[in-house]
């Protein structure tokens, strides 16, 4: 039984139907939602300052990327958190740091998660389809210990 559904957020177009998919299957199911977003820290030209001092940098990336980010997605988010409440569906939101793929495992695996449901673009052709083979979906997709639902 579907009780606990986690849908991940990339702030793309096919992650808003990722969203409504969700919202369709939590409603008879009576599931809780909880939408995730994940800052992936990624290397910025700023912060080369302090040289090679991991401890530094993710600091200071923290400070400035994460708080960004994070304020646009909570601005965001709110709009779906009420269209649930709006359907009498329980939610929640959580914005975490890191690699996407492994947070986003990770905190399914925690919260004993019985589905997540992720956005993924299917027009990808050429090169780029070759890159996709190590995106965060294939990867959720390979090692969720739950049902994932991809939404193209």
């Amino acid at each position: 039984m579907i009780k606990n559904i986690l849908v991940t957020d990339d702030g793309t177009e096919v992650s808003n139907r990722a969203f409504e998919v969700a919202s369709e299957i939590a409603k008879p199911c009576d599931a809780h939602v909880t939408l995730l977003y994940v800052v992936d820290l990624i290397e910025d030209p700023n912060t080369m300052i302090f040289g090679n001092n991991k401890d530094l940098i993710e600091k200071a990336k923290l400070m400035n990327l994460k708080t960004s980010k994070e304020n646009q997605w909570i601005k965001k988010v709110q709009q779906n958190i009420n269209k649930l409440n709006q359907q009498n569906i329980t939610s929640e939101s959580i914005c975490l740091t890191g690699n996407a793929a492994e947070k986003i495992l990770e905190y399914a695996s925690t919260k004993k998660v019985d589905m997540i449901v992720k956005g993924s673009s299917n027009r990808l052709k050429g090169i780029s389809k070759i890159k996709a083979l190590g995106s965060v979906t294939r990867k959720v997709s390979e090692l969720a210990d739950c049902p994932v639902l991809i939404v193209h």
